[in-house]
């Protein structure tokens, strides 16, 4: 009997030890918060016309203040000279909570969403302290979008999403357009 108890604690550890590196777990780390109660006013911080590289790519993100219950953003990925993405983004108020609303265009003629008509990518906001709002996604494979404002006129959105059972962030440096 004990040795049967042995085994169970010996096999309990063994699992222990694999499964914080199963994907299936890992991706428990995004998209499980729950909503916090906010505001549009309380991500107000992120309105503005913003600018920046990403990698050998310009991006900019145009944040219209908070009107009502919602604010709009317009992005743009160009490399050299060619729009590589276009996005649509919306914080809107949902009873006591925000979501994110984020589509996906391709340049060219149709503007052709890379979501499906009525579809958007979809994040509910789970922190927002200061000058920092954190979103994360809700569907499969979800994603966590972080604005921090970290001066008068400096914005960076981090974007962390699961790769190889890992979270990996890609930083979006935007400066004020002046």
């Amino acid at each position: 009997m004990r040795i049967h108890s042995l085994s169970r604690l010996a096999l309990a550890a063994v699992l222990c030890t694999l499964l914080p590196a199963s994907p299936a777990l890992a991706q428990d780390t995004i998209g499980t918060a729950p909503p916090v109660k906010a505001t549009v006013q309380q991500v107000a911080f992120i309105a503005g016309q913003w600018t920046g590289m990403l990698g050998d790519r310009h991006i900019e993100q145009h944040w219209m203040a908070p009107v009502g219950t919602s604010m709009v953003a317009a992005y743009r990925n160009v490399q050299g000279t060619e729009p590589k993405l276009y996005e649509l983004l919306v914080i809107e108020q949902e009873g006591d909570a925000l979501m994110l609303r984020i589509k996906h265009f391709a340049p060219g003629p149709g503007l052709v969403g890379r979501q499906p008509q009525g579809e958007s990518v979809n994040h509910r906001l789970v922190k927002v302290a200061g000058q920092t709002a954190v979103f994360e996604g809700t569907g499969e494979n979800p994603t966590r979008v972080t604005f921090t404002r970290k001066s008068a006129d400096a914005l960076d959105i981090v974007v962390a999403r699961l790769r190889d059972g890992k979270i990996a962030e890609t930083v979006f440096p935007y400066t004020r357009v002046k």
